[in-house]
């Protein structure tokens, strides 16, 4: 089974579509029905159009028709035993349950919409009703739900864990391992603002603040305006910026960036909004910021990824921000900085805090900052 994505000379009524994900197995024949559920979550469907939703159920169905492949099964002809196969396949090969329950999510979906197009009979899937915990919203007095769901009966039971996070002399550490300049200022965005490492590494010039006119004293406010630069959701927030931080950012914008840029403009023959470029010019890949963590992760002896970077974030201003409005005043204000769309996914760092103590959250930022000066 291969994963294939389209380049720009796939079109659509004289549109091009690259990046839209399919599927062909080992005769290099097409998956019709995959193909045809993939291009309509990459194109169609409003939600899921941006590319990291699209690769995530592109990679999930890969997985799972890899299972088909290597088991002689037509997706067509599997039951829910099969299913439970692939799923105990995925556990004894160490995956962690809340990975294969969105997998299981994902072919569930899948065949869902197969059964609407008319391409499926009948859904490998049987369901149950579970008894959840809802928060109590404007509308939860006319909720005939009972706070009961219909789950998929294939479903693990999770625990929910806490966010990873690192120390800030073990965060420091690492991003001291990065290389070259640039990429520690993409670490830097993630430590200090929350960025996710798809609008760190996407940031667009046009939304960066410059630090002139601003007090040396106060963080500078940041709008992710979705139409520039890559937001979840495409959603509009805005970050606070640390000063010192923002001044860094616009130096290497100013003189480091412009010959980066140069390069591009010759190779592709336009010019790139982007902020960071490769030392090819190139614009920053997300697969090449991963590598660069690893490379950081051994050199450093710190195991970190961007996403834990953003973690680090979220629990140490949740800790600095609640001595200052309390609890809810900072989970609300994390919430808006992360860009969670529901104070639940916030709350794990309630209990992430309580691993900290007071006092090594108290001045956090100039620490870092001061680390940030002294590695330029």
């Amino acid at each position: 089974m291969r994963l294939l994505y389209t380049d720009e000379s796939f079109e659509l009524n004289g549109v091009p579509l690259p990046g839209i994900p399919f599927l062909a197995n080992a005769g290099a024949e097409l998956i019709e029905s995959a193909n045809r559920y993939l291009f309509h979550i990459a194109v169609v469907r409003g939600r899921t159009r941006s590319p990291s939703p699209r690769r995530t159920y592109a990679d999930h169905l890969y997985e799972f028709f890899s299972f088909l492949e290597e088991n002689a099964l037509f997706w067509t002809r599997v039951n829910q035993e099969h299913i439970a196969v692939w799923r105990n396949s995925m556990l004894d090969r160490g995956l962690s349950r809340s990975t294969i329950n969105k997998r299981l999510s994902t072919t569930s979906a899948f065949y869902t919409w197969c059964a609407r197009q008319g391409l499926a009979e009948q859904l490998p899937f049987e369901t149950q009703d579970v008894l959840v915990s809802k928060p109590k919203g404007f509308l939860a007095h006319v909720d005939a739900s009972g706070n009961r769901l219909q789950a998929n009966e294939l479903t693990l039971r999770t625990q929910r864990q806490l966010p990873k996070f690192l120390s800030i002399p073990e965060a420091v550490q690492f991003i001291g391992a990065l290389s070259p300049r640039r990429t520690q200022l993409v670490a830097y965005l993630m430590l200090l603002c929350g960025l996710r490492r798809e609008e760190a590494c996407a940031l667009d010039v046009r939304v960066l603040p410059t630090p002139a006119g601003h007090s040396p004293s106060k963080a500078i406010k940041m709008t992710l305006d979705p139409r520039l630069t890559p937001t979840k959701g495409s959603k509009e927030r805005w970050v606070m910026v640390p000063y010192d931080l923002a001044g860094h950012l616009f130096d290497y914008m100013m003189r480091d960036r412009p010959k980066l840029a140069g390069m591009y403009h010759k190779r592709h023959g336009a010019e790139t909004t982007r902020l960071f470029l490769t030392r090819d010019g190139a614009e920053l890949s997300l697969d090449g910021l991963d590598v660069t963590f690893q490379r950081a992760s051994a050199k450093s002896g710190v195991k970190c990824t961007p996403h834990r970077l953003r973690h680090t974030f979220g629990t140490y201003e949740f800790l600095r921000m609640s001595e200052r409005r309390g609890t809810d005043g900072a989970l609300h204000w994390v919430r808006d900085r992360l860009g969670h769309s529901s104070i639940t996914t916030t709350e794990v760092y309630v209990h992430a805090a309580d691993l900290l103590k007071h006092d090594e959250v108290d001045g956090y930022v100039e620490e870092v900052l001061q680390r940030v000066g002294s590695q330029s």
